[in-house]
């Protein structure tokens, strides 16, 4: 039995852990999956990087990364969590598997995760972005009551830019 930080109806949210390498390269590195992301798919190395990235947001800023499962199966849903931005926004965001795509696990996630955020991260809004063709993003963040705010730059591709007031 997995120890969740964080439950839902449906879902078991655990802490990333350098282990975790095993559960996030098949995720990682299917580049239908990274398809909106700037950096695509990544290979082995640069997703160790990104766990350790993830680990240190959590040990330097509290903002913690979690993998996610179905509670019912225990299958290995994906990734969701905070991180900073290159201007020094807090975002939140997430990374599924094809086969979990369209069945509201990522609104789910994201939902619990803006709870989260305003009992453990002191800032005043969290936002999220998606390149301005990811539609099942833009509406992700639409569902968890998050307002687009922007349309700009991030990490050389055109966004929609996204923030709920979190204090």
């Amino acid at each position: 039995m997995k120890k969740y930080t964080i439950k839902t109806s449906r879902l078991g949210l655990r802490l990333l852990e350098k282990e975790d390498i095993t559960y996030l390269y098949p995720l990682e590195s299917d580049p239908q999956v990274k398809q909106f992301f700037p950096d695509g798919a990544r290979d082995r190395a640069k997703t160790e990087d990104m766990i350790k990235r993830c680990i240190s947001a959590f040990e330097e800023h509290g903002l913690p990364c979690f993998l996610l499962f179905d509670l019912e199966s225990d299958e290995f849903i994906g990734r969701v969590g905070f991180g900073l931005t290159e201007t020094g926004d807090t975002e939140v965001g997430y990374v599924l598997h094809k086969k979990f795509w369209g069945k509201g696990y990522a609104s789910e996630a994201v939902t619990v995760l803006l709870e989260y955020a305003r009992e453990h991260i002191d800032v005043d809004f969290i936002i999220a972005y998606a390149d301005t063709g990811n539609i099942g993003s833009t509406r992700v963040m639409e569902k968890c009551g998050m307002t687009y705010y922007k349309t700009d730059l991030a990490k050389g591709i055109e966004c929609r830019f996204y923030r709920i007031k979190n204090r």
